[in-house]
């Protein structure tokens, strides 16, 4: 090889590994011709019990005592069977490159009783909801978190009480904190831009945990464009206005974890997804 070969060589291979990788981002436009996923998330068995947490290892254990509690023990349902139907998923497409347009832009999370719940009005559940994934949609989102406690017959907490939402990017075993704010007051309201440096592996989701009582959660699975579906307590859903083709479709519950199925859309018709998850 002489020397220009070997200075053309080395140049191609710096521009190879220097380059960045560039993600197509989500394009939004007019459906023509759109189909529909259809389907169940299943539960196999029983209900199995809630998780129980003994209320006096954390703070202001008589007023959060009030709250989905029985003798001191707060029991937390993470696992609702309906029918046959398993609550609390979120069913999602991670890859399409264009479709209906995304409106979501905001994920909205209150303190009530001592429990991080889902926003009452923004879907079926109030343990799981969505996060918009700000690398891979490029679009500006945001995480609120509202304080609605306080606790009268305590002049320490009358004003409110405190909570710290902590947020984690977790994917498998592995968490990153992404937020970790307090929110003392009630009817205080606290707001976190998504970053583009959370969520960049996929089969990732958010968790997020109060410091002060670490019974109290909520999860959100990030996602890349609008068809996504939080399903019903029955654990059926549907998304609408898919282009036709096909895809992978996932569905995430906070404590059984991640399943996937393969679908095919045609244009004008409902296309069939279905998940079974058993107890671990």
């Amino acid at each position: 090889m002489n020397k220009t070969s070997k200075v053309l060589g080395l140049a191609l291979a710096m521009g190879l590994v220097t380059t960045p990788l560039v993600f197509a981002k989500y394009t939004e436009g007019p459906v023509s011709g759109g189909g529909s996923i259809k389907g169940k998330v299943s539960f196999k068995g029983a209900q199995p019990g809630p998780v129980e947490f003994t209320l006096s290892k954390w703070p202001q254990a008589d007023f959060c005592g009030k709250f989905d509690a029985e003798g001191g023990v707060r029991k937390r349902q993470d696992v609702r069977v309906s029918g046959g139907g398993l609550g609390d998923v979120v069913v999602y497409i991670e890859k399409i490159e264009s479709g209906k347009p995304f409106k979501t832009t905001e994920t909205k999370i209150v303190a009530d009783g001592c429990r991080f719940l889902v926003a009452e009005g923004e879907g079926p559940s109030r343990q799981m909801t969505v996060v918009v994934n700000a690398k891979k949609t490029g679009k500006k989102s945001v995480i609120k978190v509202l304080n609605m406690d306080s606790d009268p017959s305590d002049p320490k907490t009358a004003a409110g009480v405190l909570h710290n939402p902590h947020g984690y990017d977790v994917k498998g075993t592995l968490t990153k904190t992404i937020f970790n704010k307090p929110v003392p007051k009630k009817d205080q309201e606290i707001a976190m831009p998504v970053k583009k440096t959370w969520f960049k592996k996929s089969d990732s989701f958010m968790k997020v945990e109060c410091d002060q009582h670490n019974y109290m959660n909520v999860w959100a699975v990030p996602v890349n464009n609008p068809y996504y579906a939080v399903v019903n307590d029955d654990g059926t859903f549907e998304i609408g206005e898919v282009p036709a083709g096909s895809y992978e479709v996932k569905a995430f519950h906070s404590s059984l974890g991640f399943q996937e199925a393969k679908v095919t859309v045609a244009g004008g018709a409902a296309a069939e997804a279905n998940f079974e998850y058993a107890p671990k």
